[in-house]
Order: C-alpha cells, then structure tokens, then sequence
C-alpha cells in the first residue's frame, strides 16, 4: 500500500496558472493605478504652482493698487516692489513679475533666478497685447498669470516650464517607487497568501488520504483477524500432523522428502498470515527510555545462532544514544531488517553484518549494514510497498511492516544501496528528551 496521497499534478498545474494569471492582474492593475495617480499628482502640483503665483501677482496687483498714475504708483511704492521681489526670488519656479499699462507698455519688471536658468531684465520695448485672456496662458517655455490691475494696467507673472520640469520629474519618480513598494508589498502578501493556501490544500489531501486509508485499513484488519483465525488454527493442526507423519516416516526409515517440504510450505503460509495480520492492525506504540546499544545487543543475540549458521560476522558499533521508543516493535523492525539481509548475502562471498547506532542531530540513527549485492537502483523506491518483494517466497510485508513502525514512532525507514557494494538500511527516530533521559 503507498503513502499518502499528494495533490495531483493537473491540479497543482491549474492552481498555479490562476495564481499566475491573478498576479498578473495584479501587477497591470497597480502598473494602471500607478500611471493614474502620478498623472492626477503631476497635475495638482501643477495646478499648486499656478495658484501660488497667482496669489502673488494678486498680491502684487494689490500693492499697485490706487488712483494715482501707474508710473508714479511705482515710483512711490519701491519698498513694498522690493520685498515682493525678493519673496518671488525664493519661488525656483517663479521666472519674470511684469507690470504693463493699460496701453500694453511695460512698467516695471523683475527677473528672478531660477534653478539652472538665468533671467534677465527685458528689452525695454516689451509689450503686452491688449485685449488678451486674463487668468493663465501657457506659451512655448512658460505659463503667464496674468491679473488686471483694475483699469490702469495688467500684472504678468510667468512660471517657468524648464524649471517644473525637474521638481514634476522628481515627484514622478517617488510617486513611482512608493508604489512599486506597495505593490511589491501586496504581491509578498499574496505569495505568501497562495503558499499558506497550497500548504492548506496538501494538508486537507493528505488528510482525507489519511481517512481513507485508515477506514481501508480498518476494514482490512476487521477481515484479516476473520481469515487469521480461521487460516491460522487448521494451518497449526496441519504443520503438527505434518510434523508427526515426518517423525513416523523417519522412524520406519521411509523417504520423508516431501512431508517436510510441504512442512515448509505450510510455515511459510503461517508466517505470511502472521505478517500480514501485523500490517493490517498495527499494535500501539508504547513509548519508553531505551539506550540504543541495549537494544542493539538484543538483535544480535537474537541473531547470533542465525549469523553462525550463515556463516555472517556479525558485529555492533554504537555510540550513547538514548532513543524515545517502543522498544520491542524497534528490535522487530531491526531482526527482520537483519534477517532479510543474510538472505540478501547468501551468494556473497564475503559476509559481514554490521549494527550501528548513533546520534545526528536530535535524531537517533539505527542501521543494518550488510555485504550483500544490495537493492537495483530502479527498485529502491518500491521495495516498501506492501506484497512486493525481490525474494522468491517473500511475502512483502517485510519493510513495509519496518516503515509503518517507523512512521508511527515519528521517524523514517531509509535504504541506501553503498558505493563498495551492499545495503544500508537506515532507521532515523526521535531521541529522549533531556527530562526522560535524567
């Protein structure tokens, strides 16, 4: 039986196109939002300039303000003329400040200097044209506010183009960046949005896999206890009856060949029922603190008469590790790990079983190293799958009985095939606290 489940892969291809294709309306809405807003702010600074300047050649207009004679106005009013000068002057954008008669003839006029520009005063024939629109008349390099004075005149105060040109610029680049800050902001949100969202999709998977596979398996166990019971009680009475017909034949000197070969048969259709009633109805872990080369001398001793017989040396390498586990399901899990690697050696030459133990990081590592010929490559990734098997007579529950151990201890089963020949089978679980270790 496989793991669980993850999302298919069509799925996940249509998931990540909508959020492809979201993030693209996403990025063209603010890219539109952006243009919009520095155009409606390029606009108003605009629009704040011209009324400041008019509010100056207003103010300008009102000094000039009188009944007397525009010349002499002028002439009187040098002081006030002087100060609004210098306030203009301040104003980078403000370029000329001109007072014309009512006949168009200049009067009186100053020339501030401007950012990267340098006025001057005009040529002493300047005219205005009369009869000219009031209020701002943009020309090829400035905007003119223009502002009656009453009946005697007109006051001209021209806003340099050139020098707007940079400060509208310079709005335009922050505008620019504050948005593209706040978009990149929102398109973090939004990974992180669609990360949280996909991580919610593999869990719920995983989880109604998870809920499928246990009502499967409880099922599969409501019918395995069925058979067992009823496979495994004639299979016992026959293996005895096997047994005492073997023992009567020997003791007539009959030919026995074949009752111990259906004695086998027999055994290995007991060990496959046994097998496959564990896979289907898993004992619970019991937890405890065990040292790992307690449970390491164990296995050994367990399969010291096998290894002799095989003809395996078998030896133990263990560093102090004290592991978090069921201690009989984990020296389950490392004999039938052991078991299944002197059969893999029965062709080796040379035949060396190795147990080690040790410590990497806050996991406790158990491995089974063996001599043998090892896992083809192409079958590594199935070898854990229930009722496969590489060995004839196998029964397939072997490591697949190993990983769900592992699984139910919150570790893993891991085999790797070494470079100089042989397996390693890797048995990664947690190890005890420091409070359980004390």
């Amino acid at each position: 039986m496989r793991g669980v489940r993850q999302p298919s892969p069509p799925l996940k291809r249509q998931y990540l196109l909508a959020v492809g294709v979201f993030a693209l309306l996403l990025v063209a809405s603010f890219a539109l939002f952006a243009d919009l807003l520095v155009d409606q702010f390029s606009r108003s600074y605009l629009e704040d300039v011209l009324l400041s300047g008019r509010a100056q050649a207003e103010e300008l207009a009102r000094q000039l303000g009188g009944n007397a004679p525009l010349y002499r106005v002028v002439e009187t009013r040098k002081e006030a003329l002087s100060r609004i000068s210098a306030t203009l002057a301040r104003q980078d954008v403000i370029q000329t400040a001109q007072v014309f008669d009512e006949r168009g003839r200049l009067v009186w006029s100053t020339t501030t200097r401007t950012e990267g520009l340098v006025g001057g005063f005009p040529d002493a024939n300047a005219e205005l044209v009369v009869g000219a629109p009031e209020g701002v008349v943009e020309t090829g390099t400035t905007y003119e506010i223009r502002v009656p004075l009453q009946d005697v005149g007109t006051v001209v105060v021209a806003v340099s183009k050139a020098a707007l040109a940079p400060r509208i610029a310079l709005l335009r680049r922050r505008l620019l960046l504050h948005t593209a800050v706040a978009g990149g902001l929102a398109l973090a949100v939004l990974a992180a949005a669609v990360a949280f969202i996909w991580h919610l999709v593999q869990r719920n998977a995983a989880l109604e896999a998870r809920k499928r596979m246990d009502e499967e398996l409880a099922a599969l166990g409501s019918l395995a206890a069925n058979l067992a019971h009823e496979i495994r009680n004639p299979l016992n009475a026959l293996s005895l009856n096997l047994e005492l017909l073997e023992e009567e034949l020997h003791e007539h000197r009959a030919e026995g060949g074949t009752v111990g070969l259906a004695r086998r048969e027999v055994g290995r259709l007991s060990r496959l029922v046994n097998d496959f009633l564990v896979y289907a109805r898993p004992s619970p872990v019991h937890r405890e603190r065990c040292e790992a080369f307690e449970v390491l001398r164990e296995v050994a001793a367990l399969l010291g008469p096998s290894c002799e017989k095989a003809d395996v040396a078998l030896t133990i390498d263990a560093q102090p590790v004290v592991l978090e586990a069921d201690r009989g399901q984990i020296a389950q899990v490392l004999v039938n790990l052991a078991l299944n690697a002197l059969q893999a050696m029965e062709q080796s030459q040379a035949r060396r079983l190795e147990l080690r133990a040790y410590a990497r990081g806050q996991r406790a590592v158990l491995e089974v190293v063996d001599s043998g010929p090892g896992i083809p490559s192409e079958q590594l990734g199935r070898v854990r799958e229930a009722f496969f098997s590489l060995r004839k007579g196998g029964t397939g529950l072997g490591l697949a009985i190993a990983d769900r151990i592992a699984q139910a201890h919150g570790g893993s089963l891991e085999l790797e095939n070494r470079p100089e020949g042989g397996l390693v089978a890797r048995l990664v679980l947690p190890v005890a606290t420091r409070s359980e270790a004390a």
